[in-house]
């Protein structure tokens, strides 16, 4: 019926019915990778296919090459950025906000994503341990981004000292791994909160005395 009136109105002005609007090459793109994060999350980066990605997003292996060159190599960094954005964009650095409640807010979201777990937390675990060069250095600058802004809540910059650095990498290290444990042990997040904001500042402090 809907479809009659729209032609209806079409003949009476004297214009053809609208094609859909063609997603710009940046759109599609990212439409791509959305639909590959869940296929890549439930396989695991060694062991998606191109077929996967394919009939998840609904479309040709050869349309995927169109956007994706070297095939199963790009949709993997492409999925790994795409989680890394998810995971560390929104992290809080204004200094117009409390400490307490930044830390509370960045670590509670993060606790949340692990609790799920969610499909960007996953990839982003999987990229972690993965032999890949390529996906550990994607995801590798957004542990770096994450450092800096750690950094830059607790010290003031975002370019913390040799020791203070380390510090942070091994407490990122310490953070996934609990977050893992605590989902796999049904720990309640109330829980693992204090735990983390309290490692968190105990390593700091023995990192700048």
């Amino acid at each position: 019926m809907l479809e009659r009136s729209t032609r209806s109105r079409a003949s009476a002005t004297g214009r053809s019915p609208r094609a859909p609007r063609r997603l710009s090459r940046e759109a599609r793109h990212e439409q791509l990778v959305a639909a590959a994060m869940p296929v890549v999350a439930e396989r695991g980066y060694a062991g998606f296919s191109l077929d996967d990605v394919a009939a998840g997003a609904d479309v040709t292996r050869n349309l995927l090459y169109h956007y994706f060159p070297r095939g199963r190599a790009d949709v993997a960094l492409a999925v790994a950025e795409a989680a890394g954005h998810q995971l560390t964009d929104e992290w809080i650095t204004d200094e117009s906000i409390p400490l307490a409640e930044r830390l509370i807010a960045n670590n509670g979201r993060m606790i949340e994503h692990a609790m799920e777990p969610s499909v960007a937390w996953r990839l982003y675990r999987q990229a972690r341990s993965s032999t890949d060069p390529e996906l550990r250095e994607t995801m590798d600058r957004f542990v770096e981004g994450v450092i800096a802004a750690i950094s830059l809540n607790h010290l003031g910059t975002e370019r913390p000292p040799p020791l203070a650095r380390a510090a942070l990498k091994g407490y990122l290290a310490f953070f996934g791994a609990v977050l893992d444990e605590a989902r796999a042990a049904s720990t309640p997040p109330e829980r693992i909160l204090p735990i983390l904001n309290e490692t968190l500042a105990a390593a700091m402090r023995s990192a700048t005395s």
